[in-house]
């Protein structure tokens, strides 16, 4: 369908995947080093000192260069990339000997951070397969100073202009993928400085009156049923999602005649939706936000 634009639009992608590739951390494998003369390899320690190393983990050093609850940004040491590390609540957390959670890490702080060595190449990284943060250096805030430009553009107050942009994740046993959800049709209004209200709509359809989908609309690729996370760079309010069977043919497709069905999704309190998503078929998400309403689109193959 033709997309009929009132209003030019660039849509801003600061803080979301740019594609599925991965990056591997710098870092020491934990385990044993069995060279003579040479120390054991360093690994996880837990409170009391006592040696917890994991074949296969890559330990990794740290700054902290922002911390406000459970937004936190790590700039690695070695090689200066800053990073999110997005499932920090789930890891074990060391700060003076004694396990915490992410609220007590403080910017400056130099970090020994375990994980899987997976980073999702995005701007900044996100490192969602962190296992262990342990405080080894007290430092201060002022020695995070010499990052506050990329805290600045990472923490910035979203442009209300911008639609937001919005990311699928998941995972299987090859890699974690993120992969970058545009909107197709929106429906957009805003204050500007002045007090005065723009808006700005775009109509646009996932597929074509034949069910044809629309070249836009990624793909996500899943050997079977297995969980997903949709987030966005603006937290929405509600979520609908829906799905259509892709029809088998030489181009991917869907039955313009055939019914949607709902999908069960549930909207965390930190704006990330969970689903289960199916090889085969064509999801819509439709997204509400506190400036209107914007639609997305991707299928599954497997």
């Amino acid at each position: 369908m033709r997309k009929h634009i009132r209003t030019s639009l660039t849509l801003l992608i600061v803080a979301l995947a740019a594609a599925s590739f991965m990056l591997v951390l710098p870092g020491c494998a934990g385990g044993s080093n069995d060279s003579p003369g040479k120390p054991d390899a360093v690994g996880n320690r837990s409170a009391d000192g006592a040696s917890e190393a994991t074949q296969g983990d890559v330990v990794s050093t740290a700054m902290v260069a922002y911390a406000n609850g459970d937004q936190v940004l790590f700039v690695d040491q070695e090689t200066q990339t800053p990073y999110i590390p997005t499932e920090i609540d789930d890891a074990t957390i060391i700060v003076d000997g004694q396990q915490t959670d992410e609220e007590a890490l403080v910017a400056g702080n130099i970090v020994q951070v375990t994980g899987n060595g997976i980073m999702l190449e995005s701007y900044p990284g996100q490192y969602p397969g962190i296992t262990k943060v342990e405080v080894i250096e007290t430092g201060s805030p002022a020695d995070a100073e010499q990052y506050a430009d990329i805290v600045d553009t990472v923490f910035a107050a979203p442009d209300q202009s911008q639609v937001p942009v919005g990311s699928l994740s998941y995972k299987t046993d090859q890699a974690d993928t993120s992969v970058v959800l545009n909107p197709y049709e929106f429906d957009w209004q805003w204050q500007t400085e002045d007090g005065q209200t723009s808006t700005s709509q775009v109509d646009g359809s996932a597929a074509d009156g034949n069910g044809t989908l629309n070249e836009t609309i990624v793909d996500a690729r899943i050997p079977n049923a297995i969980d997903a996370f949709i987030a966005f760079s603006v937290n929405p309010t509600s979520l609908e999602i829906e799905r259509q069977p892709l029809v088998k043919g030489e181009t991917t497709k869907i039955d313009p005649q055939s019914d949607g069905e709902d999908v069960p999704c549930t909207l965390g309190d930190d704006g990330t939706a969970a689903l289960r998503i199916e090889p085969n078929y064509l999801y819509e998400v439709k997204a509400t936000f506190p400036q209107g309403e914007a639609e997305y689109a991707f299928y599954t193959i497997s």
